[in-house]
């Protein structure tokens, strides 16, 4: 072992055999915190997912419930006490209403949805669009976000109902923005202090509507994940906000190659000492 470093290129030897060992361990550095950063934005998205998943659980029920009333001639007269009670148990919606013949024909709470009232459906290509995937798929069906009728940016979800073999019409429910986003836990933006989120509608062909238009994060670089939600077209969008997989590679990197040149140096220095 004394012979080989007393060899004239034994320093060069060394300092390759070093910087490769160095290097070799950043690289491990660098995948290894990267698979763990991307693990991290994937199991936040699927937070999101059982997040969004236990609002609507809560959306279908409501809109079952009213179905199966008209569909066997129980509501009657009686929506409104039916839908006050519906809301009472049901912490993620705003209001719930009943469409017949492509028209809104009772919302609850009527309080500040009165210009719902009377709205006719076909008015709005984009409505009838979902509307009738609602009723292709033969189950609840979410269409927004978009700007309500009665003020604001929400989501409707639109169940309908099968009375005689006939279509009756649509049983809803109204999620308005501000509430959807506070469910999540997010800001009006759609960031906290680790990440930032998008909910992205599709559109007819490629066109898409963000749920926070403010956030104008790319989400096309960077650690991403990205996950598709048929209930409503949508398109989870989550991105870590400050990765570090690749800072702490770099810094490692330099630092075994500083080390092994000053190995090196210091190794060179003593073989010339010992002549």
């Amino acid at each position: 072992m004394l012979c080989f470093f007393q060899y004239k290129y034994a320093a060069v030897w060394v300092f390759v055999i070093v910087v490769t060992i160095t290097q070799t361990v950043a690289w491990f550095i660098y995948t290894f915190e990267k698979s763990r950063e991307i693990e991290l934005v994937q199991n936040e998205s699927e937070h999101v997912k059982q997040r969004i998943e236990a609002a609507l659980s809560q959306s279908n029920n409501a809109t079952s419930i009213i179905a199966i009333m008209i569909e066997h001639d129980l509501l009657k007269d009686h929506f409104e006490e039916v839908a006050k009670e519906l809301l009472k148990h049901n912490e993620y919606l705003d209001a719930i209403q009943l469409v017949r013949d492509m028209v809104i024909i009772n919302t609850y709470p009527l309080k500040g949805n009165e210009q719902t009232i009377g709205y006719d459906l076909t008015t709005d290509n984009e409505h009838i669009r979902e509307i009738m995937l609602s009723s292709s798929l033969n189950s609840l069906h979410f269409e927004g976000p978009f700007k309500l009728r009665q003020g604001g940016v929400g989501f409707v979800g639109r169940y309908p109902i099968i009375q005689h073999d006939t279509l009756w019409g649509y049983s809803a429910v109204v999620i308005k923005k501000e509430r959807f986003i506070r469910f999540l836990g997010l800001d009006s933006i759609g960031m906290n202090k680790s990440f930032f989120y998008q909910i992205k509608k599709q559109q007819a062909g490629n066109k898409y509507i963000a749920l926070f238009n403010e956030n104008v994060t790319n989400f096309s670089t960077g650690i991403v994940h990205e996950q598709y939600m048929p209930i409503g077209d949508w398109i989870i969008q989550v991105k870590l906000r400050n990765p570090v997989y690749l800072k702490r590679s770099i810094i490692f990197s330099l630092g075994g190659i500083v080390f092994s040149l000053i190995f090196s140096l210091l190794l060179h220095c003593k073989r010339i000492q010992a002549k």
